[in-house]
């Protein structure tokens, strides 16, 4: 039998025992409704408050007959709600297509019981949880499962500031120190100058202007004519949407020259083959690149990713200042913890 509550502290006009459950009132001030998802200390969560102490029963009906209509009871649900929302619209392209990734990869997880975990109840979500998906994930890549929990903290935590989600988040404490080593891999010239030799023409000039200018793969393949200004290059970061030019210099005209003659009539520095409209893909370059690498391996050499090109740029610049400047690090701390990798030379003891 459901127990009465006392009228003591409620507004005259209400009928405490016509509230709809989980409802509370909070006298002090001008009074302020509260509603809590769940029942007990442990489950009931976060209190969304609504009203003052003039607001009627039917309203109150009305406004919790809407946050139950609204409640999203799955991860997929709240995550589709985030890349609705204006959060999601003022990412930059990159950032939106990276988090779509790791959407279907957590919301697509096989659980044990059946089903999928991008369907489990919000409810079912643990700390512990998270940490078994961490660590089961971490199994095959570290820094997937590294970057899926930080999506996951991130859409609980944009849930809960929209109350949508009305608990902890489960993922608040979960620590990634230990999934977090940054790459310590220093290109040396040798095998920098290995790798343009052994590379196809048009992929060693895309190597050799990441590391003039220090931009990524896909700022670089995007990169089109009218980008060429008189005072340099203008780079607008796909991951940050920051403006970048890069000023010129004698090396990187004559580099740009032979991009220019070797990409013909087309729009883009480097158009796809058999297609001068469109850009080279990334997974064709990505591809061409692993050629590379294996050729590089063959002749003696040390193998490298594309992206520690950009390393190396930050690197063999002469100051933490310049090479944060030149990556448009909002910080040094990025600048020297993932980029500044040239090893450190000290005098021996004897």
């Amino acid at each position: 039998m459901k127990s009465k509550r006392t009228a003591s502290h409620f507004p005259l006009h209400i009928n405490p025992d016509k509230l709809p459950a989980n409802v509370g009132y909070d006298p002090r001030g001008k009074g302020r409704w509260y509603y809590r998802k769940g029942q007990g200390r442990a489950n009931r969560g976060k209190a969304l408050r609504f009203g003052n102490s003039k607001t009627t029963l039917a309203e109150i009906w009305n406004h919790i007959e809407q946050i139950q209509t609204d409640s999203i009871d799955t991860f997929r649900g709240i995550s589709l709600k985030f890349q609705d929302s204006r959060d999601w619209a003022i990412l930059a392209p990159r950032t939106q297509k990276n988090y779509q990734k790791l959407h279907n990869s957590i919301c697509g997880y096989e659980l044990q019981s059946g089903g999928q975990l991008g369907d489990a109840p919000l409810d079912a979500w643990t700390p512990g949880g998270v940490r078994r998906y961490l660590e089961k994930r971490a199994s095959i890549s570290e820094s997937s499962a590294a970057a899926e929990v930080r999506y996951i903290k991130r859409i609980f935590s944009w849930a809960i500031s929209m109350d949508y989600y009305l608990s902890a988040n489960p993922a608040k404490e979960i620590k990634l120190t230990r999934l977090s080593v940054p790459r310590t891999h220093y290109v040396q010239d040798t095998d920098y100058n290995l790798a343009i030799a052994v590379a196809p023409l048009i992929v060693g000039l895309a190597a050799h202007l990441a590391y003039l200018t220090g931009r990524r793969r896909t700022d670089l393949l995007n990169l089109r004519r009218t980008q060429l200004t008189d005072v340099g290059i203008e780079f607008e970061e796909s991951k940050t949407g920051k403006l970048t030019v890069v000023a010129w210099s004698d090396e990187l005209h004559t580099l740009v020259d032979m991009l220019k003659d070797e990409a013909g009539d087309s729009m883009f520095l480097f158009p796809r083959r058999g297609s001068p409209s469109e850009t080279m893909t990334g997974s064709a370059f990505d591809t061409a690149w692993q050629r590379v690498r294996a050729r590089m391996k063959a002749q003696g050499g040390t193998p490298f990713q594309f992206k520690d090109i950009r390393a190396k740029h930050a690197s063999d610049l002469e100051t933490e200042e310049d090479a944060s400047a030149s990556l448009r690090h909002s910080g040094r701390s990025v600048t020297r913890r993932h980029y500044r990798r040239r090893p450190t030379k000290v005098v021996s003891l004897r």
